[in-house]
């Protein structure tokens, strides 16, 4: 699944047949002096690797690191993206490229675009970095992206003492129906791949609850019930560049919000509009978000939406 695009590149989900550039990635001289060796030496070892490092956290935490593809010819280039780790308290900007990519500013590029997901897309108020004291190449990208250097850090499973690098959005942390209003904004601009744009669908695993409910009720077929990946797959096929149905966007026509503690409803009525199959696509309806406020901040634990008849 694509995740995002810059002027050069894209940025997109790894899959299994990746295994080999990975291998190649995981024993480079780089990777190996500025981040570990993880002992990985064949492709059965690097698809381990994969679905444990990189596959998992898609559906876990709806972002990770994602393969950086060149868009004039696709040629892969390394890894980019936002992970969490467990011995950070916020989620990290990470990258790394195959040795012969070095010295064209695809790491910067990649690095700033994936620090404005983070913010814009995911909704992050920090993000944070990590990399050896000897690495100063990795230095220079950060604080080119805007991160700030906070100095030498003992960092779990990272043997000599990291230098941690943060950046924070200014301002005071919006209040709940402010985050509500946001994460229903975020919602609905997943879908949206006008003029080209690549839609955001790959963030919905992080506002999603794992076993978040999906229902559409369907005037003729009655509720069919989803979880995420039924959810997220087809529309990402749909919307994808090539995609039967484009030039597509949802939008809030009106909306009544509900909290009690760390609960919450919102009921919507929308609209949207498009081409589906090159001919044009429009309609209305509402949509149901049910809500619940977690350690990371508001997720949706449940959707049900019902399109009004033509």
């Amino acid at each position: 699944m694509e995740v995002l695009r810059t002027e050069r590149l894209r940025l997109r989900w790894f899959t299994l047949d990746d295994a080999a550039q990975v291998l190649a990635l995981l024993n480079e001289p780089g990777w190996i002096s500025n981040i570990s060796d993880p002992g990985v030496r064949d492709l059965a070892q690097a698809r381990d690797w994969m679905q444990g490092r990189l596959l998992d956290h898609y559906w876990k935490l709806g972002h990770g690191f994602w393969a950086v593809e060149r868009l004039a010819d696709g040629e892969f280039l390394g890894l980019c993206g936002v992970f969490k780790r467990d011995a950070l308290e916020h989620p990290d900007v990470g990258y790394a490229l195959l040795e012969r990519h070095h010295g064209q500013g695809y790491a910067r590029e990649a690095a700033a675009a994936s620090l404005r997901y983070a913010h814009e897309v995911l909704g992050l108020r920090c993000v944070q970095a990590i990399i050896a004291p000897h690495n100063e190449a990795s230095a220079r990208v950060l604080l080119a992206i805007g991160m700030q250097e906070q100095g030498l850090r003992q960092v779990a499973g990272y043997d000599g003492g990291s230098v941690l690098f943060e950046w924070r959005a200014a301002g005071a942390e919006p209040d709940d129906a402010a985050q509500i209003d946001a994460l229903a904004a975020r919602f609905l601009g997943a879908f949206d791949n006008r003029g080209g744009r690549c839609p955001t669908l790959a963030a919905l695993p992080y506002w999603l609850l794992p076993d978040a409910q999906i229902r559409h009720h369907d005037g003729q077929q009655g509720a069919q019930l989803m979880d995420v990946p039924g959810f997220v797959l087809p529309r990402a096929e749909l919307l994808r560049e090539g995609g039967r149905l484009q030039d597509f966007a949802e939008r809030e026509l009106a909306q009544e919000t509900r909290i009690q503690g760390r609960i919450a409803q919102r009921w919507l009525r929308y609209e949207k509009a498009g081409r589906l199959d090159d001919a044009p696509y429009a309609g209305r309806g509402q949509k149901s978000l049910q809500l619940l406020k977690t350690a990371r901040g508001w997720r949706i634990a449940a959707v049900l939406w019902e399109d009004e008849a033509a």
